[in-house]
């Protein structure tokens, strides 16, 4: 039996700082986020095994393998209106990105001055329970281009970590704040696409929806030329808002939250504020209390003993091994 990996993100600072999403439980089985009728569960699974018996492409990795679950299949499949020829390809061309992007290997200190900004965090969750990701373009503090987009990377899988199986959810949330929004921080073209090209190819199906707030004219024009990339479900799920008076909430952020999950400046009643160093040690603890808990049931599945594993430190960065030679079993555990 594993670990229970579900914590609260926690550290010694008041509640009134912005903290990560907690994260979910990843035991439980998923519930499907939408019922399929019989000619898709068909398709389902002539994908399924085109993924994982096709004998004339290489065998997927033990990890690939945990990757490509139904959920996954699924919103591939969805995403390519349920053609599997084109879904194949696209979930090929997400995992050979997935191991030369190395995108489960991002830690926390890796993109620690683009996380501190709060230019772009995680936190909290809409009414359906998906993970809300906050966007604020005029805090923009780098032109660190291939980190920027390592920073929205490393946020979209640590909101997949956040998704409760158990309700179905499998998409994010994204508010998006054109406050100060100038040519300034304005992002070159080439990362916005590149940024479009990460939640359309790379992550397929994963946004559920998406607040454009105080959108200015500048905006509108990159927009224009952007949105053409965008396929007609994308561009249904964005909306455009606009700040009320009094930092009452708008007719259409009321529709996806509850006054408690939203932040107080667009009608909300959180008051957290982001502090970016709080901010980054509450993931670095996050993730030292994964890798404990990680060897802890790997441990415990072998019938290891802590005496006898040889090393592991929590803290490096390079790849770790614990070599037990203990009933011909090797544990290995990659950060």
């Amino acid at each position: 039996k594993g670990v229970k990996m579900s914590m609260r993100s926690s550290t010694t600072t008041s509640s009134s700082v912005v903290l990560p999403t907690p994260l979910a439980d990843k035991r439980s089985p998923f519930k499907t986020f939408t019922v399929l009728d019989e000619r898709q569960k068909a398709t389902l699974q002539s994908f399924r095994d085109c993924m994982l018996k096709n004998t004339t492409v290489p065998p997927l990795s033990d990890e690939e393998k945990l990757f490509v679950d139904d959920a996954c299949l699924c919103r591939y499949l969805r995403a390519r209106d349920w053609k599997i020829k084109q879904a194949e390809k696209l979930l090929r061309d997400t995992l050979e990105w997935r191991k030369e992007f190395q995108v489960r290997d991002i830690q926390p200190e890796d993109i620690d001055f683009e996380l501190k900004s709060g230019k772009n965090y995680l936190h909290g969750v809409d009414n359906v329970g998906r993970p809300v990701i906050y966007q604020r373009p005029r805090r923009e503090n780098s032109k660190n281009y291939e980190d920027q987009v390592k920073l929205m990377a490393y946020l979209l899988e640590r909101a997949t970590d956040c998704m409760e199986r158990t309700k179905g959810v499998e998409q994010i949330c994204l508010v998006i704040d054109y406050k100060g929004y100038s040519m300034m921080n304005a992002p070159p073209m080439h990362v916005t696409k590149k940024v479009l090209s990460l939640l359309m190819d790379r992550y397929p199906e994963r946004l559920g929806c998406c607040f454009m707030i105080d959108a200015p004219l500048l905006f509108y024009t990159m927009y224009s030329a952007v949105k053409v990339f965008l396929p007609k479900a994308t561009k249904q799920k964005i909306h455009f808002v606009k700040r009320q008076r009094n930092n009452a909430m708008s007719a259409t952020l009321s529709r996806y939250f509850s006054p408690e999950n939203l932040e107080k400046e667009y009608g909300g009643t959180k008051t957290d504020t982001f502090q970016g160093q709080e901010y980054v040690a509450a993931l670095v603890a996050e993730r030292d209390y994964r890798q404990r808990t990680h060897v802890q049931a790997v441990n415990h599945c072998c019938g290891i003993r802590d005496e006898d594993v040889v090393a592991f430190d929590a803290d490096q960065k390079e790849k770790t091994e614990v070599n037990v030679e203990r009933k011909g079993v090797t544990a290995t555990y990659c950060h």
